[in-house]
């Protein structure tokens, strides 16, 4: 969405929407949490609307189900945002995040991952199916983090009590 407002008058139009049948009608909020990415002229930001209908501002940002390790991996990672200039680093730390709270039986597809992304001089873009398919490439050689290191050939694990 282009606008002349700033991102954050944007995100609270959104939020106040979602409060006013609360004080006038007696209903509740919507529920839902809601992450907004935008850039405006102070630069890029991305706000989260709680279900209450709060907002923040936040400098890296997770929701849903099994989010938290997302929000640590990139809580953890946060000050090597600041420097990168390339797109496709950003968004495999993106992607590594996710893949970090997925269930041990699943795995980041083409199928179930969409990215989208907002910057100075770049329109909201969003990437589906085989456009993804580089994106994935970048990180499928990795280990996830979850993941404990096997032992190396010829070793035994160890029991830790």
């Amino acid at each position: 969405v282009v606008s002349t407002q700033s991102t954050e008058a944007v995100v609270s139009t959104q939020s106040t929407g979602a409060q006013t049948g609360t004080q006038i009608m007696g209903r509740r909020p919507y529920g839902v949490g809601l992450l907004v990415a935008g850039c405006d002229e102070s630069g890029p930001h991305i706000y989260y609307i709680c279900p209450s209908s709060n907002f923040y501002e936040c400098k890296c940002m997770a929701i849903g189900s099994r989010s938290q390790s997302a929000r640590t991996y990139l809580e953890r990672h946060k000050d090597e945002f600041k420097n990168v200039e390339d797109l496709n680093e950003l968004v495999a730390h993106a992607l590594r995040a996710l893949r970090d709270c997925l269930p041990n039986e699943s795995e980041l597809t083409t199928k179930n991952v969409s990215v989208g992304y907002v910057g100075r001089g770049t329109d909201f873009t969003i990437k589906d199916d085989e456009e993804v398919a580089e994106y994935l490439k970048m990180i499928e050689e990795e280990t996830p983090a979850a993941a404990p290191a096997a032992p190396a050939a010829g070793e035994e694990a160890m029991d830790v009590q």
